[in-house]
């Protein structure tokens, strides 16, 4: 028993005791006074009831007296507990079995502080909750992020990573990721010249902004990867926030414009210079005979169509862009619009001398579409094929028909176009790298533009190609 409660005596013993001493000095005078009587001659009987008497009403008083003192006792002895810290709350309080005022009242005090300390149990239990589900909800939002996230301590072990990091990294679960250092995972999916970017910059203790390649070239894939220090109390000193996010196709894209406005620049210049020279020619020389102002003239007319043409090209992919491009739907006569494409391309086939066949069914169906822009496509097909085909080369157009559409095969022997860059070959603005292919002229948008048109009409252009044999552009347009 705790040794404090042992040194306070309980409310019972101490009224008793008091009682005791009081009575035991009342039975002393009494007993003197008995003596003296005796001593006197008094009967020794009337002596015996004079001392038994008080001796007795002392008992059954004290008797009387511990009970009617032990229900304040039970309460004084439940607090010193409290008090002692033998009982760890009120609510291990026990209520009393009595009538009385005091008891009622006890019990009433109890039943209060036991309502309380549910109600407090009830809060406690609803905070828990409530945090737990928190808790839940913020891990949710963490793992659907798109861009990788981790945390690391000072050693930059990873203590949390969210599932986008985990995929990017190629590990298994947040599990394997957790415990390992995260320079590690991104030294072995990087390219060894970005490994040795992020290990330099990994001694470094601010934050940084690094782009990692996957491999030799952008198409294999970009991450930039950040690091941010965390300062306060909540982290430990020298922990880092890392976020990581994939900008392939973004890093894509400003290549592909850059190549763009670097062509474009060479689209506007050539021709211009070209139709300033003649015009400067033109004027400074009166002498010039009729045939060779003929010449300066359609050289004119070709640099300014071949102006109007870019011009066209980026319209076309403006209205792409911007999800404006619409057909206009009429019957065609499919023989004759094969025909007007292949007359409008001859020169250019004849210009390098290229042998060109086309072979196309007894009869073909008319169609329902937007003659022009079907009319744009094929020429930019064989326009292509003519491009890129060198010298002495060949060129053929195949039309065949069947029950569900007709399908317009464009043939050339020209560079071929290697398996990397053949998925790629109608984005906007891309173009090859082979060396052949820049010493060209192009914009990049013909082929990304006829695959809209061909879309557009519920049909397909499907390239087949082979680097230094030729290609195959399939154009394929349903009958209804």
């Amino acid at each position: 028993m705790n040794p404090i409660s042992n040194a306070i005596p309980s409310l019972s013993s101490r009224i008793v005791d008091r009682y005791l001493m009081c009575g035991l000095a009342s039975i002393f005078g009494v007993v003197s006074v008995a003596l003296t009587l005796a001593w006197r001659g008094a009967l020794i009987e009337s002596v015996s009831i004079t001392v038994a008497v008080p001796l007795f009403l002392l008992l059954v008083g004290s008797f009387i007296m511990r009970r009617s003192v032990q229900i304040n006792e039970s309460i004084e002895n439940q607090l010193q507990h409290i008090t002692t810290g033998v009982c760890s709350s009120p609510a291990e309080l026990v209520p009393l079995i009595a009538t009385t005022p005091v008891a009622a009242g006890w019990n009433k005090l109890l039943r209060q502080i036991n309502e309380q300390g549910t109600l407090g149990s009830l809060e406690e239990r609803l905070r828990e909750t409530l945090d737990a589900s928190a808790g839940k909800r913020w891990e949710g939002i963490f793992n659907a992020l798109s861009e990788g996230v981790a945390l690391t301590n000072p050693n930059g072990n990873v203590v949390l990573a969210n599932n986008a990091l985990v995929a990017m990294v190629g590990a298994a679960s947040a599990s394997d990721v957790a415990g390992r250092e995260l320079g590690q995972w991104f030294a072995t999916a990087v390219s060894p010249a970005s490994a040795a970017e992020l290990d330099e910059q990994q001694q470094k203790s601010n934050s940084f902004t690094i782009e990692l390649l996957l491999g030799n070239e952008l198409s294999a894939g970009v991450w930039r990867l950040s690091r941010t220090p965390l300062i306060g109390d909540a982290f430990e000193q020298g922990s880092s926030l890392w976020s990581l996010r994939d900008v392939t196709q973004q890093k894509l894209a400003e290549e592909m414009r850059n190549q763009f406005v670097f062509t474009a620049t060479h689209e506007l210049r050539t021709p211009l210079a070209n139709i300033k020279a003649y015009a400067e020619t033109l004027i400074d020389n009166d002498d010039i005979d009729v045939e060779h102002q003929k010449g300066f003239y359609n050289i004119l007319m070709s640099e300014a169509t071949r102006l109007a043409r870019f011009v066209d090209d980026l319209l076309d992919v403006s209205q792409m862009e911007s999800g404006a491009i619409s057909v206009v739907r009429h019957e065609t006569d499919m023989q004759r619009l094969i025909d007007e494409v292949i007359e409008k391309v001859q020169p250019s086939l004849q210009e390098k001398t290229l042998a060109f066949e086309s072979k196309l069914p007894a009869k073909l169906p008319k169609l329902r579409i937007d003659k022009d822009k079907i009319a744009g496509v094929l020429v930019n097909l064989l326009s292509n094929a003519a491009k890129y085909t060198p010298a002495g080369g060949s060129v053929r157009l195949l039309v065949e028909t069947d029950a569900e559409g007709i399908q317009l095969q464009v043939e050339d022997t020209g560079f071929g176009i290697s398996a990397e860059e053949l998925p790629r070959l109608c984005e906007k603005f891309f173009r090859s790298h082979d060396s052949r292919v820049q010493e060209i002229s192009g914009s990049g948008l013909g082929l990304a533009f006829s695959q809209e048109v061909a879309r557009l009409h519920g049909g397909e252009i499907v390239i087949s190609s082979e680097l230094n044999v030729g290609s195959r552009f399939t154009l394929t347009l349903p009958l209804n």
